[in-house]
């Protein structure tokens, strides 16, 4: 199993945030940088992490927040993977080289490398900064609803937002589809910027002058919506992988709050012969990674990709979308 290096860095960033009375994370740094040496070594022929840069960059990142030097091999890691373009795919590649941005800024503000090096991480931090406005689509989204607010992350910490066009139109966007944002990680990710922040700022924070409002609040549980919904749910496996393209076409009932996780959950439990899927546990909550026994493998550059009828891609993940009646819903394997 690869080292935890993205889980622990953002355990660290929400420690820091937090500004703990005692200090029980120093251990826990020596670990994170225990991990990048780890998530290095274990495929250095491979020339990248054993994890992925995205977790990397988190790494870094949670390093320079809690003010440590991190060794010139490590950050020159990164710069090399950004000069190259392997930072990812797709809404993916944005949340990586937003993160690696946001690290190459952090170490460069708190002037934890040399003014040669700075100076490359500053470049570097502005080039992902006016690629990812390159990136932005015709609905003001950059890469997804997700990666939007990384986006808006880097342009806040350089100084871009008072630029860039992108900026106003990427929050437009987000301010638009805020019901997105419904689990833990993406809601951290999204209200920094919503109080115009970006993770940069945990490093400067003075712990002494913040209030303690950390108050337990007491929830209550939401009222289920009654009624029922009837969703169509269709599995398609394009060549080269099945000669098929339409593995399975059934309709599956289910409550009208149901989410597109409950959907796969009712079709197992209906009909466990003919349907049956794997979802992975990520930061972002569940991910589909096998359906019918195809598993979405990342040798293989492919993956479970979400879609309402006709063809529109889906911008949430199967926890958090919540299908209409009567709508059609596809899971594709797909190439990236």
């Amino acid at each position: 199993e690869p080292p935890q290096t993205g889980r622990l860095a953002l355990y660290l960033l929400g420690l820091r945030a937090a500004c703990p009375t005692h200090s029980p994370h120093r251990s826990l740094v020596t670990w994170l940088k225990y991990y990048l040496e780890e998530d290095w070594t274990g495929s250095r022929r491979h020339g990248r992490p054993l994890s992925n840069y995205y977790q990397y960059g988190l790494g870094v990142l949670a390093l320079c927040a809690h003010h440590k030097r991190v060794r010139e091999e490590v950050i020159r890691r990164l710069l090399t993977a950004q000069h190259h373009g392997r930072l990812g795919h797709g809404g993916n590649a944005v949340d990586t080289e937003a993160v690696v941005a946001l690290a190459f800024t952090c170490l460069e503000r708190r002037r934890l490398v040399g003014k040669e090096l700075a100076a490359e991480l500053r470049a570097a931090a502005h080039g992902a900064g006016r690629s990812m406005a390159k990136a932005q689509g015709p609905d003001g989204l950059i890469g997804n609803i997700y990666s939007t607010p990384w986006a808006l992350q880097v342009f806040l910490a350089t100084g871009m937002c008072q630029t860039e066009p992108a900026f106003g139109q990427a929050m437009a966007a987000l301010l638009e589809n805020l019901e997105a944002f419904s689990t833990a990680a993406t809601m951290a990710q999204v209200l920094p910027v919503l109080h115009g922040r970006s993770y940069l700022d945990i490093a400067s924070m003075h712990c002494q002058e913040e209030p303690d409002t950390l108050t337990p609040l007491d929830m209550e549980a939401l009222a289920e919506v009654p009624g029922s919904k009837t969703v169509q749910l269709v599995v398609e496996c394009p060549l080269p992988w099945c000669y098929d393209l339409k593995l399975y076409d059934r309709l599956v009932p289910v409550p009208t709050a149901a989410s597109l996780l409950d959907v796969l959950q009712a079709a197992a439990a209906l009909e466990p012969r003919d349907f049956s899927f794997h979802t992975q546990d990520t930061f972002q909550g569940p991910f589909l990674k096998e359906v019918l026994g195809l598993e979405a493998r990342q040798d293989k550059r492919n993956y479970w990709q979400l879609l309402t009828a006709p063809n529109i891609s889906l911008q949430m993940g199967i926890a958090d979308y919540r299908p209409r009646d009567e709508e059609m819903l596809i899971l594709r394997l797909s190439e990236w």
